[in-house]
């Protein structure tokens, strides 16, 4: 399936705007309750998505765009992001061939094996840029509690975001052309 430039604006644009929703609550109700030891990254769980569903060059620019709108809320460099979003989204277009999203258990297993290797990838990044390697396993373990939550939920927001950007569930391997 192709999508127009203007279906792409207008998916884009609701992405965005969910981001920015996610963004809200996570910088400010989820602290509020008392949750501020972890930060839920909707903007990777949106990512991975795109990675996971859509095949075409643009890609990376999304994914630049969403990480500009996250560094708004986060201190995370956007370079940063960006970078592991990429790292991200080449493992995910050589295997898109075996990923097979059918079901909830699957999606949530292979969201968690693709924020794990952004992790390490922003993990190993921030280590370098410290000169500090005795703190990468406490870094990345930071990371894990709100992924194993992100992933939990995946199904949902996949499904939500397929919605969006009009991708059917049930696609074959290569996903939606833009």
């Amino acid at each position: 399936m192709r999508m127009r430039f203007s279906q792409i604006l207008i998916s884009f644009a609701i992405t965005l705007a969910l981001l920015i929703g996610f963004e809200i609550v996570t910088s400010t109700v989820l602290p509020a309750l008392g949750w501020k030891e972890y930060r839920l990254t909707f903007n990777v769980l949106i990512i991975l998505f795109m990675a996971i569903k859509m095949d075409s060059p643009i890609v990376p620019w999304l994914i630049l765009g969403l990480q500009l709108i996250h560094s708004i809320f986060s201190i995370e460099g956007w370079a940063l992001g960006t970078l592991a979003g990429v790292i991200v989204m080449l493992s995910a277009n050589y295997l898109k061939e075996i990923l097979q999203l059918s079901t909830a258990f699957m999606t949530m297993l292979t969201v968690q094996l693709f924020q794990f290797i952004w992790y390490l990838t922003v993990t190993l990044v921030i280590c370098l840029k410290i000169s500090d390697f005795e703190k990468f396993g406490l870094i990345l373990w930071s990371f894990i509690p709100g992924s194993i939550l992100l992933s939990l939920i995946s199904p949902i927001i996949f499904w939500l975001l397929e919605m969006v950007w009009r991708v059917p569930s049930d696609s074959g391997p290569r996903g939606v052309e833009i």
